[in-house]
């Protein structure tokens, strides 16, 4: 096992690179770049400037070297070339914003939308668990029956419902015909009310957290119940799970004991993969609910020419992409004690 986690380490740390340079040159190519509003060709030529001040931008940021340049002085700092330090992510410095918030630390920045991602994505990633196996099991015991055609019907309504159609539902329903009506309505967007004697109390934030939450949840449950059901009907007609039935065994404890821990398999491995969305979020959930979160931080630095934010976010997620992989592999011998790694 020892063996494995080192090659598997190693591996890794050469994905992550291999990764991040690709992503570094691909963001580079992108048309117009972190000046684009500066020039004269932009949208707003009043805030076009001269070419010297023009370059003195691209000193100050950085952005007058070669990319394959900027690439290393961003992975390991610049003391090295000019006599910095600026940046080095391997050393720890991630540098700080161009344009999301001007001069702020990234790590800063990170630390204020990481929590609001953690409660949203760990809230709906809980529910989707609590639901979507309950009912990914049921459907499999009770195969073709109106019940599992119920649940088949059910998990494709949330598998092909769009995302953002189904946020600007909810808000039309629940916040604005609710609140036309007279009724309680839930708040339309946010993390927490700006005025009030509520304002971010624990009821206030569960408010803001109920449609989004219900959004990504639906999304997930559909998904991962089938992936249950599946994975569940396959366990069903193996050769140890009819062996136990002809024993004698109460069907109950052949569901639970016998072909249960095998069906999970699968979704470890689904639901493990989702842990590099507790960090970068759901990109267009936050934005419809302006959920205040690491998803709508990353829209805003691509859309506004942030470089350092948006590429500090795709190595975070990077990292935490092969991280999950190895986790899903060592949950693997947790669940079935038959695979083992050398």
């Amino acid at each position: 096992m020892v063996n494995y986690l080192i090659r598997r380490v190693i591996q890794m740390t050469l994905v992550v690179l291999v990764s991040t340079f690709f992503i570094y040159m691909i963001l580079n190519l992108a048309p117009g770049g972190p000046l684009w509003e500066y020039t004269v060709g932009s949208a707003s030529r009043e805030a076009a400037v001269t070419g010297e001040d023009y370059r003195r931008l691209e000193r100050m940021l950085g952005l007058d070297k070669p990319v394959h340049m900027r690439y290393i002085i961003w992975l390991i700092g610049d003391d090295w070339y000019d006599g910095g330090p600026r940046q080095g992510i391997l050393r720890g410095d991630w540098g700080e914003s161009w344009k999301v918030a001007y001069g702020q630390p990234i790590i800063d920045l990170f630390a204020t939308r990481i929590g609001n991602t953690l409660l949203l994505m760990g809230t709906a990633s809980f529910i989707s668990l609590l639901i979507a196996i309950p009912i990914g099991i049921i459907a499999a015991v009770k195969q073709y029956s109106k019940l599992d055609y119920a649940l088949t019907a059910f998990s494709f309504f949330g598998i092909a419902m769009p995302v953002f159609w189904f946020g600007l539902m909810m808000i039309l329903v629940f916040t604005l015909q609710f609140k036309a009506w007279g009724l309680p309505y839930l708040p339309p967007g946010g993390t927490q009310s700006l005025f009030g004697e509520e304002a971010g109390s624990l009821p206030d934030r569960l408010k803001h957290l109920i449609m989004p939450a219900t959004v990504l949840s639906l999304l997930y449950m559909a998904s991962w119940s089938r992936y249950m059901r599946s994975s569940m009907l396959e366990v069903l007609k193996q050769d140890y799970v009819r062996t136990a039935r002809a024993k004698g065994v109460i069907e109950r404890l052949v569901i639970t004991r016998h072909a249960l821990r095998n069906a999970l398999i699968p979704i470890i491995t689904i639901v493990v993969l989702q842990i590099p969305n507790l960090f970068s979020g759901a990109v267009i959930t936050e934005t419809i609910f302006a959920w205040n979160g690491m998803g709508r931080l990353y829209i805003n630095a691509l859309t506004r020419g942030d470089w350092p934010v948006a590429m500090l976010f795709l190595f975070v997620s990077a990292v935490l992409v092969v991280c999950a992989n190895l986790l899903a592999d060592l949950l693997y011998t947790v669940v079935d004690p038959r695979i083992r790694y050398s």
